[in-house]
């Protein structure tokens, strides 16, 4: 009896004590969350290099994926030998024109001496007929030449614009990676071919991570937006890292289905977002993290 008195004691001091600690509440926890991109190609085509490796880490700009486009590369170079044809014919079509104003200049001249004569009685009506004739020929034919720099314009337009999109089907086969990070998941394989928006790479930016928490309507006083808070990873439980509150939802849900208890899923809590800088890259996602608020306060 006596020993078991002395268990029982040994137990209610070490209840005491927790209690002390915590002052009956509990740290908030969760896991570490990483912005996750998703790498794909613009364009089609087979793969010739892929640059990085699952585990890889990459910086803004650096060059992942590389397609062979041969084919339209060669297609790009006959539209662009097409267009030096188009551009000259229309310096050809320029230089007609500039010579058949010339000539149409002359030729209403010649009609309007003509006119003059024939008012004298000094030219014939057949001399008239054929001036008029000749410079509505001339005006005719100029209309046609427009007609035809039109249609020469509205091709080179056309071309113009084809090879543009070449250009950016070109520059796209070259994939770089949109921000810095670390590659998580590599879904292809040199020689593969893709298709445009396919999964080829899956990043995860790990400059900053998120570590989401849940607290209900009573806690949620203890927070807000902006202010600095610590938490401890597991993987280093002697340490604390300094994060930033940077959102807190401002509707109710039920607890997620990962929590212990249901009586626990049953409440209705807020859910807030710590944003942890990761300089050092230490901290990897899914790492389980509880934030410290107790220290906080105190």
């Amino acid at each position: 009896m006596k020993q078991a008195g002395s268990w029982l004691l040994l137990i209610s001091l070490t209840g005491l004590v927790a209690c002390g600690r915590t002052g009956g509440k509990t740290n908030p926890s969760g896991s570490l969350e990483a912005e996750e991109l998703r790498v794909s190609a613009a364009v089609a085509g087979r793969l010739l290099e892929v640059r990085v490796d699952e585990g890889d880490s990459v910086a803004l700009g650096d060059t992942l994926l590389v397609l062979d486009l041969s084919v339209l590369r060669l297609q790009r170079a006959q539209g662009a030998a097409g267009l030096e044809t188009l551009k000259s014919k229309g310096l050809r079509l320029k230089e007609q024109e500039r010579e058949l104003r010339a000539t149409l200049d002359l030729a209403t001249s010649t009609l309007e001496r003509v006119k003059a004569l024939h008012g004298a009685g000094s030219a014939t009506d057949q001399q008239l007929d054929e001036a008029q004739t000749q410079r509505a020929q001339l005006e005719a034919r100029l209309a046609a030449l427009g007609r035809d720099g039109e249609t020469l314009h509205a091709e080179t337009g056309s071309l113009e614009a084809a090879l543009a999109v070449q250009d950016r089907q070109l520059q796209d086969a070259v994939v770089t990676a949109p921000a810095s990070g670390r590659v998580l998941e590599r879904y292809v394989q040199p020689g593969e071919w893709v298709g445009p928006g396919a999964p080829a790479l899956l990043l995860a930016d790990l400059g900053t991570l998120d570590l989401r928490f849940y607290l209900t309507e009573k806690e949620l006083s203890r927070v807000k937006t902006g202010m600095t808070l610590q938490a401890q990873v597991d993987a280093w439980p002697t340490e604390r890292f300094t994060g930033k509150v940077e959102w807190i939802s401002s509707q109710a849900e039920f607890t997620p289905k990962n929590a212990q208890t249901s009586d626990a899923r049953a409440q209705l809590v807020y859910a807030v977002r710590l944003q942890l800088p990761n300089a050092d890259g230490r901290l990897l996602a899914g790492m389980p993290a509880e934030v410290l608020l107790e220290s906080t306060e105190k």
